[in-house]
């Protein structure tokens, strides 16, 4: 309802219009008609009747016109046909143009003279209606003409606007999992590991924080790209999973077995790591209840990454955010689903994004 009342005023002001463009252009068919057979524009009272009937019949074309473009519209759209619409517009315009006006030159010279015979209304306005159907389809020529470059402008705007809201939320998606790797939970759990381990193991603890800097250096790298390769992220996948070793050691496995021929694949950053992380986050992972987690290839259509469940931490909700936006940043580069599901074991199936459908994107 809200948006039938917004849209009120703007359907009134076209109406409007469009009434004030056909009534110019019936009157300057009048004077167009009037130059040409009498070589001179002198107002007579005779005429009224004359410019009256050129504006009826100019309004009458240009909303029958406007009503059959709307069906047409719906049958042959613009973005996908465009030069058939085109063709199969300046037909329409013409045969709408010239029925309309032949029809009602014959209904107003019937009425006026009291006669309607057609063939005596040719033969009598032979010149006139000659003339007028030439304007006529020179008219519908320049309109069908107008009404593609405005609709191509139209088109064209839309699909730069729909670009940029697109970007701008792929760009948030991006934020949302780049803020979620950043978080104060994290870092503290790095911390701590750190602080354990340099009166324990000062190699160790080195090398951590080797593996910990080049984690976040390719999360500071790649948060702004809207893919990278499947090889890459896997890569980055193994490193945060020394991170995990280092804590919980051999209660936490995680096994990866990609076939070379998807490795080239596209996958938006993070997908993996988020994926590895809520499976580490959403269980209890001690010496009792370990936990293991497998990345594999279905045909070399899907990446499946399945988890097995030990217990759900009291302090966790399990709300699935990284898995929510990983779901919406699929939608931006393919049409299949991600499958979820959740029974013994917790999978998650992943598409394989194909070169073509990164490069489309």
């Amino acid at each position: 309802m809200v948006y039938a009342y917004k849209s009120l005023p703007a359907i009134a002001m076209r109406f409007r219009l469009r009434i004030i463009i056909c009534t110019f252009i019936g009157a300057l068919y009048f004077l167009y008609l009037l130059y040409s057979e009498v070589g001179y524009l002198v107002w007579q009272s005779e005429y009224f009747i004359y410019l009256s009937a050129s504006i009826i019949l100019a309004n009458i074309v240009g909303f029958v016109i406007h009503f059959a473009d709307e069906k047409l519209n719906q049958w042959l759209s613009w973005r996908t046909h465009a030069m058939s619409r085109l063709c199969m517009g300046i037909i329409n315009h013409l045969l709408l143009s010239l029925l309309i006006i032949t029809g009602g030159a014959y209904l107003f010279f019937g009425f006026y003279f009291n006669d309607f015979n057609f063939e005596k209304l040719i033969v009598s306005h032979s010149i006139p209606m000659i003339k007028l159907t030439i304007v006529a389809a020179i008219a519908s020529l320049i309109y069908s003409i107008i009404y593609f470059a405005l609709h191509s402008y139209s088109q064209y705007a839309v699909v730069h606007v729909d670009a940029a809201k697109n970007k701008r939320k792929q760009l948030q998606l991006q934020f949302e999992a780049l803020k979620s790797q950043l978080s104060p939970h994290y870092l503290f759990n790095c911390l701590n590991t750190i602080s354990s381990l340099v009166y324990k193991d000062a190699v160790l603890a080195e090398d951590f924080i080797r593996r910990l800097a080049q984690t976040y250096q390719y999360i500071l790298t790649n948060n702004k790209r809207k893919f990278v390769l499947l090889e890459e992220e896997v890569e980055f996948v193994k490193s945060y999973n020394y991170l995990l070793q280092v804590r919980f050691q051999n209660n936490l496995q995680l096994e990866i077995n990609l076939p070379p021929n998807v490795m080239d694949s596209k996958i938006p950053p993070l997908t993996l790591q988020m994926l590895v992380e809520n499976a580490v986050k959403h269980n209890v992972i001690d010496k009792n209840k370990k936990l293991s987690i497998y990345i594999s290839a279905i045909d070399n259509t899907d990446i499946r990454i399945t988890n097995t469940k030990t217990e759900t931490p009291a302090q966790v909700n399990s709300f699935h955010v990284g898995l929510e936006n990983i779901k919406r940043r699929y939608e931006y580069f393919t049409t299949k689903q991600i499958v979820v599901e959740n029974d013994t074991k917790f999978t998650v199936k992943l598409p394989v994004i194909k070169n073509e459908q990164a490069k489309s994107a």
